[in-house]
């Protein structure tokens, strides 16, 4: 299965050709003459088409840090976090694949076209007809939670065959940790079938995230959205819908208009090495980017902060290039309490750090941020945030989550 070369593409363009370096183990990456004079700067910070080493085409190595796998940041944003990790590792045992036969190029091979954002690769691997389907999102569920638990018996009868093919097309590129689905939903008949490439006309195109019904893992992120919202930050339109007895998560995806992609780079792509929200306020001024996109990095600072959004790693902040090739910061995604009580206190700390602080951040930490970054009016902003996370219990309890539940969340909140 090991692939020799891999193109990526941009836009039906190729952006240039990856292969594997089996004795240095990383990939190497060469930027095709044609692309390097269309003046789309995929990646601006670490691979720029106007340095000198990719006008000289002199090939661009990975990255052996664990979180790239040996691939240049850009391509290594592409492939998918556990829960995706789950599905291909299943498949590959389903297919009778070793995974030590398989490099993180191949793995590019097996997302192909499903891939976050706008890039894709070639060669593909083939996995049947890439058509759109019906999605039972009831069943879907139970088979996800099955595969995440690697079960042997996973894809031992004809159903679940069935299944199994679904569940690869919709579900081997999103990041994250949690069982997710790539799909399309036509909101006025309900409607709900394949997300991956275009979809029929009156389907939008969404991420599904999995409940469970142990933890209310969907309504809590619909009342984050709710809070977020209040508080001025920018997210894509989001919903709570039930299938079966379970109720689930629904995103808009931003990195879709209609059936048209756009590129996404997270910050961890962006800006390898990044591990503090002045780091990623430096990123937004080294883009260019207008000052509102600065004012709004900032709200999601605080708003994580006061709500104890403490997953905040570099995989959940992105940016987004247009065809024209203008970058800007991309809707907030990934707001929910991140807070696992049955965890270590030091596991339960800020990813990126706030003035140097990973716990224990202050109104006055928040303040000095804001002033080394021209942020105006942020005493109002903190304000704003404040007021908007003070809703939770109200959110909470109209969505019917349990009481002592919400007292406990409520009571974790940092309070200025």
């Amino acid at each position: 299965m090991e692939a020799n070369v891999v193109m990526a593409k941009l836009w039906g363009m190729p952006v240039g050709y990856l292969s594997w370096d089996k004795k240095a183990d990383y990939a190497v990456f060469e930027y095709d003459p044609e692309f390097l004079n269309n003046g789309l700067d995929i990646a601006p910070l670490t691979m720029s088409i106007n340095s000198v080493r990719s006008r000289k085409h002199i090939p661009w190595t990975g990255d052996k840090d664990k979180l790239y796998l040996g691939l240049p940041p850009v391509f290594a944003d592409s492939l998918p976090d556990k829960w995706g990790h789950s599905i291909f590792k299943a498949w590959l045992r389903d297919n009778n694949i070793s995974t030590k036969k398989i490099t993180p190029v191949d793995h590019l091979s097996f997302i192909g076209s499903r891939a976050m954002g706008a890039l894709e690769y070639e060669p593909a691997l083939k996995l049947g007809t890439d058509s759109v389907f019906p999605v039972d999102v009831e069943k879907l569920f139970e088979f996800a939670k099955q595969v995440l638990n690697e079960r042997e018996t996973t894809v031992l009868d004809a159903e679940n065959s069935i299944l199994w093919r679904d569940l690869i097309k919709i579900s081997s590129s999103p990041g994250g940790k949690c069982p997710k689905a790539i799909v399309a939903v036509n909101r006025s008949t309900g409607e709900v079938v394949s997300g991956q490439g275009n979809v029929p006309k009156g389907f939008e195109h969404f991420i599904l995230k999995y409940d469970d019904n142990s933890y209310p893992f969907a309504k809590l992120e619909y009342v984050y959205y709710q809070m977020a919202l209040a508080a001025g930050i920018t997210m894509m339109p989001s919903e709570l819908r039930p299938y079966g007895n379970v109720t689930h998560f629904l995103t808009h995806r931003f990195d879709r208009v209609e059936n048209n992609r756009i590129h996404t780079q997270t910050l961890a792509a962006m800006s390898p090495g990044s591990d503090s929200y002045e780091d990623l306020f430096a990123v937004i001024r080294r883009l260019n980017l207008p000052y509102e996109d600065l004012r709004q990095q900032y709200l999601r600072m605080v708003f994580n902060v006061l709500a104890r959004n403490v997953d905040d790693h570099t995989k959940n902040f992105s940016f987004c290039m247009t065809k024209d090739g203008v970058w800007r910061l991309s809707p907030a995604y990934d707001l929910t309490y991140g807070v696992d009580p049955t965890t270590p206190a030091f596991m339960n700390r800020h990813f990126i750090s706030v003035n140097g602080k990973n716990e224990n951040i202050t109104r006055e930490d928040l303040e000095i941020i804001a002033q080394r970054n021209d942020i105006q009016g942020y005493k109002s902003l903190i304000d704003m945030v404040a007021n908007a996370v003070h809703e939770f219990n109200n959110h909470a309890l109209e969505l019917g989550i349990d009481k002592q539940l919400v007292k406990t969340i409520e009571a974790d909140f940092i309070k200025l």
